[in-house]
């Protein structure tokens, strides 16, 4: 992502951030990226210019976004014809069903839960009376997924224009496999078998830019809005084993699609302070489909709201702790070739809350004379899940940052 960046002038400044911020596919998830704009004042003047990512706290080296956790983007910002490159590749495991928040079984599912669709039986009536009689009866869900993996791959460049206006542009590249248990027939817990599906492909891609809305010497605070652009497909398809034995070829389900579809629009604030060897901060960020898409459905609004704190315990060298918070509505609308009797093939078992805990290491290059560079990681997961299902729940994530200023 492209972002830029306007200095502070001699007074605190108030500054607008528009962040345009370009988002990852829907099942996955992106998180929130912060810097540390606290600079020193020449104390002979409580109005002296503070130059903008300068500092004496403790390890800092004047960099944006040195003490922000991995799994953070867009919270930071760039001087005036600065700029700056990420990559940002996150992993995901997803395991276990959830009904709100309690998890079940796959043969809990395939026994109670209606896939919506009828069987017709035909039957003999009662006494004897001659001919047949229709029945409709109900059938359950079939295919239960039991485990998903996904991979993304995040690219963003960020320029200062300003120091209080940075522009960004930001590209992905996702993987995702879906294992799936598949159980004999229309009714019962028999196990037929497992099938297992993956896609990959260039994900939805964003432009926006970001404005300083105030900082002084520990505190930073920005707004941005940004455009998730749809460039993924929508149109993947996967193969899978049906209940009565064979392999069919269809359309993936909405998890395992690489993009919306959608324009989406992407709003964000973020406050970042630091003190000596602490640090901390917090961020907002929603994503707001504009329509819905040419199948004929859009991912739910969502909101997630992150708070971490930082401390640097070595020069350049910091810790992190994060809480994440996220809710997101279940698809509206449908499309008309994601169907059977799969939970992820219906729009209703999508979306949620969960609160996740992370804990991560942010280590600058600079104090090691490796320049003006920012490599981080992060790992967590969540300790409590509220989903639309029944759906997979989340297990673990991983992130890993490496930021380059140019």
């Amino acid at each position: 992502m492209i972002a830029l960046v306007t200095k502070s002038h001699r007074n605190r400044a108030c500054a607008l951030t528009l962040s345009l911020v370009v988002m990852s596919a829907p099942g996955a998830a992106l998180a929130i990226d912060q810097n540390v704009f606290g600079a020193p004042m020449d104390h002979s003047s409580a109005f002296a210019p503070m130059p903008i990512g300068a500092s004496t706290d403790y390890g800092s080296i004047g960099m944006a976004g040195e003490r922000i956790p991995a799994g953070v983007t867009g919270a930071y910002m760039v001087p005036a014809g600065t700029g700056m490159f990420n990559y940002t590749p996150s992993f995901m495991h997803m395991s276990g069903n959830y009904i709100g928040s309690s998890q079940v079984s796959p043969q809990t599912i395939a026994s109670s839960i209606f896939s919506g669709q009828f069987m017709t039986m035909k039957m003999g009536r009662m006494g004897g009376m001659g001919g047949m009689m229709t029945m409709l009866m109900p059938v359950m869900l079939r295919i239960v997924p039991s485990s998903m993996d996904s991979q993304m791959h995040m690219f963003n460049g960020m320029y200062g224009l300003t120091d209080s206006i940075n522009v960004m542009v930001m590209g992905s590249y996702a993987q995702k496999s879906m294992t799936m248990t598949t159980f004999s027939g229309m009714s019962g817990v028999s196990v037929l078998g497992q099938s297992s599906g993956s896609t990959e492909g260039f994900n939805d891609a964003m432009v926006g830019a970001n404005v300083r809305l105030y900082q002084d010497e520990i505190n930073h605070l920005q707004a941005g809005l940004a455009l998730a652009l749809p460039v993924g497909t929508q149109t993947s398809t996967i193969q899978m084993l049906s209940p009565m034995g064979s392999y069919m070829t269809m359309r993936a389900p909405y998890a395992m699609q690489i993009g919306t579809g959608t324009v989406d629009l992407v709003p964000t604030v973020a406050y970042t302070g630091k003190t000596g060897p602490w640090s901390w901060g917090w961020m907002y960020r929603g994503r707001y489909a504009l329509d819905k898409n040419s199948e004929g459905y859009q991912f739910g609004a969502s909101s997630e709201f992150t708070g971490w704190g930082g401390y640097s315990f070595l020069p350049g060298v910091t810790t992190t702790f994060r809480v994440a918070a996220a809710t997101q509505d279940h698809i509206h609308g449908q499309d008309s070739l994601i169907n059977g009797l799969s939970t992820p093939a219906n729009p209703l078992y999508y979306g949620g809350k969960h609160i996740d805990l992370l804990g991560g290491l942010a280590i600058s290059g600079k104090p090691y004379g490796l320049g003006m560079s920012i490599l981080a990681v992060e790992a967590g997961g969540p300790v409590f899940q509220d989903l639309n299902g029944p759906q997979l729940g989340r297990a673990w994530q991983v992130s890993v940052a490496g930021r380059v200023m140019f």
